[in-house]
């Protein structure tokens, strides 16, 4: 019976390092978390490109998009590996592929802030009886980039890019002022 726990365990644990290996890590800003939360309400909010919220709860530093459609048509097979990793199809087709972001927002330290964000990935496919199904797809992470370069562009200006560290946390701009920048200085 413990043999078959760790197991189980150790699958888990694997199957989620796999899907983490490919989602961005935290975005760790030195902004207090009243401007990192400002600046991404205004960035899923963009008239450009709006988002309606299912979720948003301040206190838990949370945000849940709703699903917005990626591609659907005969382009969606081609489409899918833009975003996510695409299952094996016996025989099927895909019919459409949407995603939605789920944005967390911690306070770490009073101008401390870690934004991490994880965009949840489903496809409908059609087997050849006609049968629909609603697939999981697992993220590549380039819808979590695209969103953390929006959302950093919008509060450090246009040359903000992504980088990595060797930890896997982002530092960005100590010494630069965002956009929101606190209200009530020390």
């Amino acid at each position: 019976m413990r043999t078959r726990l760790f197991l189980f365990l150790s699958l888990a644990g694997f199957l989620w390092s796999a899907e983490a290996a490919n989602t961005p890590p935290p975005l760790k800003l030195l902004i207090p978390f009243e401007s990192a939360w400002r600046g991404m309400l205004e960035t899923l909010k963009d008239p450009k490109d709006t988002w309606i919220l299912v979720r948003e709860d301040r206190i838990k530093g949370a945000l849940l998009t709703q699903y917005r459609e990626y591609s659907s048509g005969t382009l969606t097979e081609d489409h899918i590996p833009k975003i996510g990793e695409k299952p094996k199809l016996g025989d099927a087709q895909w019919l459409s592929v949407e995603y939605q972001y789920e944005v967390e927002i911690q306070l770490v330290a009073a101008k401390e802030t870690l934004v991490t964000v994880h965009t949840n990935i489903r496809a409908k496919k059609r087997d050849f009886l006609g049968k629909e199904e609603t697939v999981k797809i697992d993220s590549n992470g380039s819808r979590e980039a695209a969103l953390l370069t929006k959302f950093g562009q919008l509060l450090f200006g246009e040359g903000f890019k992504l980088d990595r560290d060797k930890t896997g946390v982002r530092d960005f701009f100590e010494g630069d002022k965002p956009k929101y920048s606190d209200p009530n200085p020390p």
